[in-house]
């Protein structure tokens, strides 16, 4: 049954709000995310170990967001949801003036809580204004709207970073998630579920957890040091960070949809190993080829495979021994990518200042391949 919100008599409907608030959001996420590290190197002058340290820092939010969650269960999502896009909008824009890495960790930190707290409230506004029967089709949309905002946040970016600079687009990231912090305002009068959260281990899901943690670690590393490396030691331009940006949405909107079909085919199993022997030697080959041509070639890859990782939450709804297992199981699963979250990125930047930037990369490509492995006891479908 569709949820009512206060704007439901009015000429503008909820799901249309949403909309606005997802598409604001995703714009000025693409507006910051393009710009942040050749930011943080060119006018911060961030190390690899205070990099590390940062990412290990925003990420914390990400390990309380069920703890989070279960404080503030009493308070409308919308509410909640304008809050959280509220910080994130303080974080971004605040950017525009900081000159210190201890800055730098504050303001990150402060948009990081906003932003864990809205991925999942949002979703859950999005199926309570959606009818069993529709809310396939809206979250699909809203996927739409969020690669659209993607799009044309990277491609403004491209347009205008050499004539304004960095700083100024930080402060337009900002206004555009404040508005559709304004955007989710409108949907106050749905109420609230008042379920508080929980999180389901059992033993029969074991190999679910322990892929989502090695993936976990192996995506926070190239997340973090992959740009740091290229805009570091090759001295890769923003406007080029977003052009490799742009290629890499257009590689990950059809990846996305040809490995669903992949693996509603011929299973799990072969798409998850043939993904994650792909990414070992997209890691070992960031640890040891001097060439940027080959790097950026082998960046766009990892985002063509990064879609195969779908296929741990199939298998996982695929053996689920209940139904009502599958959420708590995911924030299990969600949990347990942030502990790698959390040690992957600190432990990297000393490693990397210590013995090289190979030394990140090669652990990357030992966590890919003992994905690899675990993948072998992936459960076939049955005939």
């Amino acid at each position: 049954m569709d949820i009512p919100a206060r704007t439901a008599g009015r000429r503008v409907p909820p799901y249309a709000w949403l909309a606005a608030a997802t598409f604001c959001f995703g714009f000025g996420f693409a507006l910051f995310i393009t710009v942040s590290v050749n930011f943080m190197v060119e006018e911060l002058g961030i190390r690899p170990s205070q990099l590390g340290l940062l990412e290990t820092i925003r990420e914390i939010p990400g390990l309380l967001t069920l703890a989070i969650g279960a404080a503030v269960i009493t308070i409308a999502e919308p509410l909640i949801g304008a809050a959280a896009m509220l910080l994130v909008a303080v974080g971004y824009l605040n950017f525009a003036h900081v000159q210190t890495i201890e800055s730098l960790v504050v303001f990150s930190l402060i948009a990081s809580v906003g932003f864990h707290l809205w991925l999942p409230v949002s979703g859950t506004i999005a199926l309570r204004l959606s009818t069993q029967a529709t809310q396939g089709r809206r979250l699909g949309q809203l996927r739409s709207i969020s690669a659209a905002a993607l799009l044309a946040g990277i491609g403004l970016v491209a347009a205008l970073v050499s004539t304004i600079g960095i700083r100024p687009l930080f402060i337009l990231s900002g206004i555009s998630i404040a508005l559709g912090a304004a955007a989710v305002f409108q949907l106050r009068g749905m109420g609230r579920l008042g379920t508080p959260p929980r999180v389901v281990l059992r033993r029969r899901y074991w190999v679910y957890y322990a892929l989502t943690l090695l993936d976990g670690g192996r995506r926070h590393i190239f997340m973090t040091f992959a740009i740091f490396l290229l805009v570091r030691n090759h001295g890769l331009g923003v406007q080029t960070v977003a052009m490799l940006g742009l290629v890499n949405a257009v590689v990950t909107i059809a990846a996305a949809y040809t490995c669903g079909r992949l693996i509603d085919a011929v299973g799990e199993r072969p798409i998850l190993m043939a993904a994650f022997a792909a990414l070992a030697l997209v890691f070992t080959g960031y640890a040891l080829i001097p060439s940027l041509a080959a790097l950026l070639a082998l960046y766009v890859l990892d985002n063509l495979f990064f879609s195969a990782e779908v296929g741990i939450t199939t298998y996982l709804r695929r053996i689920l021994v209940r139904p009502d297992d599958l959420l708590p199981s995911l924030a299990a699963g969600q949990t347990m990518n942030h502990v790698a979250a959390v040690i992957v990125p600190v432990s990297g930047g000393l490693l990397w200042e210590a013995y090289g930037h190979q030394v990140p990369f090669i652990g990357g490509a030992v966590l890919a391949l003992l994905a690899l492995a675990l993948s072998t006891l992936v459960r076939r479908r049955p005939l």
